[in-house]
């Protein structure tokens, strides 16, 4: 039998089936209410690091979770996962795959809860000064996709068709959050057609230990926040800098023998300062487009083919090397951005060189390219 979670004991748990049905306000305060998610709420504070504009957001019920605090074990047990036991908060959304669904729900331990009564100027990002030092506040929401309901599904062995369906659900989502008509979240932005954008989302996916996965069974984070980290702020000023967005940059300039696969709209390569063996981006042609849910049909089926084989290789090319897989993969959208996607594997150790912004590369971004083509070339 299967390890997964049933679906009854999905619709058991749904506070609702389609999120795009659940209005923002009724989200908002259930979240605001949820008492299982206040024990573990943020101390709602941020802070910035004067030499790089990095955020540091502070919780300190996270060091009470389950995962921090187990005893390490040599063996991972698979067989007590607390997902497929239905361990979870309140599910808002569930759209079923050809076998199982993948569904999103609440994140029993949020790095953002909402905050009441917020100052206006705490929401505009940079412009609050706070000379004693004292922190920002820093609210909103942290949500979980989980890729599939079969503990051993995730977007590298799902079906295509049924990737497809978990990757138009999270843009369904960020949508959702961007999209919401009240005044909890400052303005971030007005899109060409008009289109007001509240908020900041990022999407983030950690998989293996050594990349910060706290769970085996798939998924994807997802926090609504007002604040914009630096990763994604530094999009934003690339734009303003160059007058065009780091995607549009990275197609014009990378090297073509860096590219690993065009699908049309989207091209798949290893950029020319890559940092780490096997890191790999997926950029959107169409620079004008920001955010997943600005996706048109046939963008959103090559970038789920993209993603399928980019994370394929990672996790075969891993192996190869005798290194346990492991990744980040990120979504940068938001103001100002292009829209890509960045995947980080974990084939080299993080040092004291790395911490200062001084990267050492055991290989050449060429070589590199050439193994995840000759690899996805192979597998097509």
């Amino acid at each position: 039998m299967k390890q997964q979670l049933p679906l009854e004991l999905a619709q058991s748990l749904a506070l609702s089936k389609d999120v795009s049905q659940l209005q923002f306000h009724q989200l908002l305060q259930n979240i605001s209410d949820d008492p299982q998610l206040k024990q573990f709420a943020p101390d709602g504070i941020c802070q910035i690091d004067p030499r790089n504009g990095n955020l540091v957001i502070y919780n300190s019920a996270r060091a009470k979770r389950v995962h921090t605090t187990a005893k390490p074990s040599h063996h991972q047990n698979d067989t007590q996962c607390p997902i497929c036991e239905g361990k979870s908060a309140d599910i808002l959304d569930i759209a079923e795959h050809s076998e199982g669904f993948t569904f999103i729900n609440k994140n029993l331990y949020p790095i953002f809860h909402p905050i009441q009564d917020i100052p206006q100027e705490e929401a505009d990002y940079f412009l609050h000064q706070d000379p004693e030092h004292q922190g920002r506040a820093s609210y909103g929401f942290h949500l979980l996709q989980w890729t599939s309901s079969l503990h051993d599904k995730d977007w590298q062995n799902l079906p295509y068709a049924d990737a497809l369906i978990s990757f138009e659900r999270l843009a369904v989502l960020e949508k959702n959050l961007l999209c919401q008509p009240t005044d909890f979240m400052a303005r971030s932005e007005t899109q060409l057609n008009q289109e007001v954008v509240s908020g900041y989302v990022s999407i983030i996916k950690n998989y293996g230990a050594s990349a910060g996965a706290s769970l085996v069974h798939g998924h994807q984070q997802i926090a609504y926040s007002n604040i914009l980290p630096q990763h994604f702020f530094n999009n934003l000023r690339f734009r303003k800098r160059h007058n065009k967005s780091f995607s549009q940059y990275m197609i014009e300039e990378n090297p073509p023998e860096l590219l690993i696969k065009d699908y049309g709209e989207w091209q798949l390569l290893v950029p020319y300062f890559m940092k780490r063996p096997l890191d790999m981006l997926l950029i959107l042609k169409d620079a004008d487009k920001r955010y997943l849910h600005q996706l048109n049909q046939d963008e959103q089926q090559q970038v789920v083919l993209g993603l399928q084989q980019a994370i394929q290789a990672i996790l075969a090319l891993m192996e190869q090397m005798n290194i346990l897989p492991a990744y980040n993969m990120i979504i940068n959208n938001g103001p100002g951005c292009g829209l890509y996607v960045e995947f980080l594997p974990k084939t080299q150790m993080m040092g004291g060189y790395e911490q200062i912004g001084l990267f050492v590369c055991q290989d050449n971004a060429a070589h590199s390219a050439e193994r995840l083509r000759e690899y996805i070339n192979a597998a097509d």
